[in-house]
C-alpha cells in the first residue's frame, strides 16, 4: 500500500506490518476512534510484522490470534478533530504487541478522508517509534531481532481503510467495523519526505 515511500523518504523502510479486520469504532461524544484485534464472529484479526533489513523475517499472526496468545494484540487510538464534510484531523498513537508481550509502538498524525457511500481513508506520518523487547514473535510462527538499525525513535506512514454502512463522516457512533491499517517505518532522517508522500503537507498548513 505503501510502495514507492523508500525513494521519496531518501531510506529503506526497516519495518512494515499489515493487519486486517481490526475491530474500530468512534464515539462521538469523546470524539475518539479505536481500532483493535478482535476474534468475534464477525471478525478474525490476522497480520504480520516483517522487518524488511537483513536479516529479513516475518512474525505471523493467524485469524483470531489474540484469543490465542496472552498478550498478542493490536491497539490504534486516535482523537479526531477538524471534522468537516469531507476531512478530518487524527492524531493517536498505536501500540503492536507479539505472542509473549514485546512492543513496537509510535504516535500517529494525519488526516481522515471520506470516499462518500461510507468509505473512510485515512494517510499518516508516525513519529517516535519505538520498541521494548528483543525478539518480536509471531502467534503463528515467524520471529526477528528488534534490533534495528539505526537508533530510535523511527519515523515512518501508516494507511487505514474502513466501511461504515448508514453512517454520516463521523457524525454517528459505530462499532464493530472492519478495519484494515498497513505501515512501513524508516529511520528518523526520512520524516519529512514521508510527510510530503503521503500528501499530509496541506492538513499541517490547516492546522497551523
Amino acid at each position: 500500500m505503501l510502495a514507492g515511500v523508500a525513494g521519496l523518504a531518501g531510506a529503506a523502510p526497516i519495518l512494515s506490518f499489515e493487519y486486517t479486520d481490526l475491530s474500530g469504532s468512534f464515539d462521538v461524544a469523546s470524539g475518539v476512534f479505536d481500532a483493535a484485534a478482535a476474534d468475534t464472529a464477525e471478525l478474525q484479526t490476522a497480520g504480520d510484522v516483517t522487518r524488511l533489513a537483513d536479516p529479513v523475517d516475518t512474525a505471523h499472526f493467524r485469524n483470531g490470534f489474540v484469543s490465542a496468545s496472552a498478550f498478542a494484540d493490536v491497539q490504534l487510538t486516535l482523537d479526531v478533530s477538524l471534522i468537516d464534510a469531507i476531512t478530518a484531523s487524527g492524531v493517536g498513537n498505536i501500540l503492536l504487541t507479539d505472542d509473549d508481550g514485546d512492543t513496537i509502538f509510535g504516535t500517529i498524525d494525519g488526516v481522515f478522508t471520506s470516499g462518500g457511500s461510507g468509505i473512510f481513508f485515512f494517510e499518516g506520518l508516525l513519529s517516535d517509534v519505538g520498541y521494548a523487547g528483543s525478539e518480536f514473535n509471531g502467534t503463528d510462527g515467524g520471529s526477528f531481532d528488534m534490533d534495528l538499525p539505526g537508533d530510535p525513535p523511527y519515523s515512518g506512514a501508516i494507511v487505514q481503510l474502513f466501511i461504515v454502512t448508514n453512517s454520516g463522516f463521523f457524525t454517528t457512533n459505530f462499532d464493530g467495523v472492519s478495519v484494515q491499517v498497513s505501515g512501513e517505518i524508516v529511520p528518523a532522517p526520512g520524516s519529512m519526505a514521508l510527510l510530503a508522500s503521503a500528501g499530509l503537507m496541506t492538513l499541517r498548513r490547516r492546522k497551523n
